[in-house]
């Protein structure tokens, strides 16, 4: 059988790397050394990705800058074409150009010409929808690429770096439900997930994303700073115009000084033919120091860590919780990031790591090496007319590898068909490991099916069927059997963990080992709607009680201990025998014989009666 590959098909770059002989090679650009830019350019008839269409581009930017395409992915699921050198262009096609010069380089390596690049294990954004993840699949394929399944890229990343340790199942075991911070700075996004090893799985907890503060916007700086400052050296009054791709060189030379800058105090950007002038401006030649660059960027950092703060908080997770912070991307090799990090959780908890922007590769890889599996995060549920929730799908299940569907059945009945709709709602807990009904729900979606309003309580029998596919979307189809009604929802955001440690998962329910770290807390359950279905036909405990006498009549019997609920249900819709009133009737508009009176009605008649006594000179007011 042919090697499956770990592939990071990032925002700004993309990434291969394999386990072999129980060593993890990482595939770097030939040339560089480096990760592939995820950027293409259609240059007339030729396609040239990677590299050298990154080379091309003339501002620091992401979708289409010229004719260079950069960052595709973010058009994925969207439904929109990307308008490109006088063409539009699908968002797959695009990608899949990324995809395939990643393949063809990767496979061009000296001892990995015969491996058979055509299966792997690829990292998506926590926040990627269903819709982004079956594109993705569709751009692979027409790479000639087999998606084996998605892992979540804090999720590979953290399973990399654990992965490396000489300890690492001694690891696991002291991070069992635990949290881990992985802070993910790239050159697009700064993406924060807080994640807990819950019996064996490494499960999200909360995550946040800010695309305000990549690392382009760290670059977009430091150009500028070095444009004033070869202005200021030659005292240019106004600006000359720049050599055919100076701009594209500039930016290549000050991303070059930025990473420089993270091993060194000083770094020099230099650009033979940068200005169109014949003087000796036009030579750019400028030595960036590492405390200049800090003070350029140094709110953008603040930013960063700031947001650290809104994320525990969110979560209800103090800084002292944290056992794990995990800095990676490329941006976090600055010693003043990594400096405001180790401030905040120590020296301990921070480990420093030289791969933080090769990690999540080579944890996609040690994924395929290891041949772990996603299982659901917890358990996907459907509200069931008593307030519970009852599992359809239980927590820790394994899901769908590439061509396989997982069906799940379950059998319902209509409680109340009245007003002719059955009502599910799926949802799932806020919190992952063990829960109880009253802990708050995140709900999914809801569905109304048709059923025969004619039709006794418990009497018409629902078929609901729940599928999962290889890109983790849930279908979810009822049909109600008399009246023949059939209605499907689809479901994108499911949410998975990884199944790290697979000899105490093994696909069945995993469960939360209470390890001294505090649970978070919820905000509250969603607003949700009365379910009307019931899994059996003798619910009647769950009818509601004015219809109950119709079909039950001496269900409600005192003697039999009814429900108390259903005895109000039953006498609220129910004529008042002296007044031939409702209760809703008597309380909105009064009945003088038949409701109990109000307090201020009450403390009125009180004082009308104690001055007819006084008057009358009789005994001592009532109190």
């Amino acid at each position: 059988m042919a090697q499956v590959f770990g592939l990071d098909f990032g925002t700004t770059n993309s990434l291969a790397a394999i386990v072999l002989n129980d060593s993890v090679s990482v595939l770097t650009d030939r040339e560089t050394d480096r990760p592939h830019p995820s950027a293409v350019w259609y240059h007339g008839a030729e396609v040239v990705a990677g590299r050298r269409a990154k080379d091309q581009l003339t501002e620091i930017a992401t979708g289409v800058v010229g004719d260079v395409v950069r960052s595709p992915k973010s058009y994925l699921g969207t439904g929109a074409a990307i308008h490109v050198g006088g063409v539009a262009r699908e968002p797959s096609d695009v990608v899949a150009d990324i995809l395939r010069h990643v393949r063809t380089d990767a496979t061009s390596l000296p001892g990995m010409r015969d491996m058979g690049f055509d299966r792997a294990i690829v990292t998506i954004p926590v926040n990627m929808k269903g819709a982004a993840r079956r594109e993705l699949r569709d751009a692979a394929y027409k790479a000639g690429l087999h998606i084996v399944q998605y892992v979540h890229e804090p999720l590979a990343a953290l399973y990399g770096h654990l992965r490396s340790q000489p300890s690492f199942k001694q690891k696991l075991a002291e991070l069992e439900g635990r949290y881990v911070l992985v802070f993910d700075w790239g050159g697009g996004t700064l993406d924060l997930t807080l994640v807990k090893l819950v019996g064996g799985t490494l499960v999200q907890i909360q995550n946040m994303g800010d695309n305000t503060i990549g690392g382009d916007r760290f670059d977009e700086r430091l150009v500028n700073h070095v444009k004033d400052r070869h202005a200021n050296v030659y005292r240019l009054a106004s600006w000359p115009s720049q050599m055919p791709n100076a701009e594209a060189q500039l930016i290549g030379q000050c991303e070059l000084a930025k990473i420089r800058l993270s091993e060194r105090h000083s770094a020099t950007v230099f650009m033979a033919n940068f200005l169109r002038s014949d003087g000796p401006e036009r030579t750019l030649d400028l030595a960036v120091g590492r405390e200049e660059l800090e003070g350029l960027t140094r709110d953008l950092v603040d930013q960063g860590m700031a947001n650290i703060d809104r994320l525990l908080a969110s979560a209800n997770v103090p800084e002292a919780a944290v056992a794990l912070c995990l800095a990676t991307g490329g941006v976090v090799q600055m010693p003043a990031i990594r400096n405001r990090l180790t401030e905040k959780f120590g020296l301990a908890r921070v480990p420093t790591i030289g791969n933080g922007d090769r990690v999540i590769a080579e944890g996609a890889a040690w994924i395929a090496h290891d041949g772990l599996r996603l299982c659901l995060a917890k358990p996907f549920e459907v509200l069931h007319a008593d307030d519970t929730y009852v599992p359809v799908i239980p927590e820790g299940t394994f899901l769908p590898l590439e061509n396989q569907t997982h069906p799940y059945e379950l059998g319902l009945y209509c409680v109340d068909p009245r007003d002719g709709l059955a009502k599910l709602q799926f949802t799932r807990p806020q919190w992952p490991g063990r829960c109880q009904p009253a802990d708050p729900r995140h709900v999914y979606t809801s569905l109304a099916l048709g059923v025969d309003a004619t039709a006794r309580p418990l009497f018409e029998r629902l078929e609901l069927s729940v599928k999962v596919d290889h890109d983790l979307i849930v279908t979810a189809r009822a049909r109600s059997t008399l009246r023949g009604d059939e209605r499907a929802v689809e479901i994108h955001d499911l949410e998975f963990g990884l199944a790290a440690d697979q000899t105490r998962t093994n696909g069945a329910r995993t469960q939360d080992r209470d390890s001294g770290s505090p649970r978070p807390r919820g905000s509250g359950g969603a607003v949700r709607l009365r379910s009307n279905i019931a899994r059996t036909q003798d619910a009647w405990d769950l009818v509601p009680g004015e219809i109950v006498e119709r079909y039950r009549s001496s269900y409600l019997d005192k003697r039999l201990s009814p429900p108390q609920r259903q005895v109000e249900e039953s006498m609220y819709y129910k004529p008042c025998s002296m007044c031939g009133k409702s209760t809703y009737e008597i309380n909105s508009q009064g009945c003088a014989r038949c409701r109990q009176p109000s307090p201020e009605e009450a403390a009125a008649a009180r004082e009308a009666l104690n001055a007819a006594i006084a008057r009358s000179g009789g005994p001592a007011p009532l109190a």
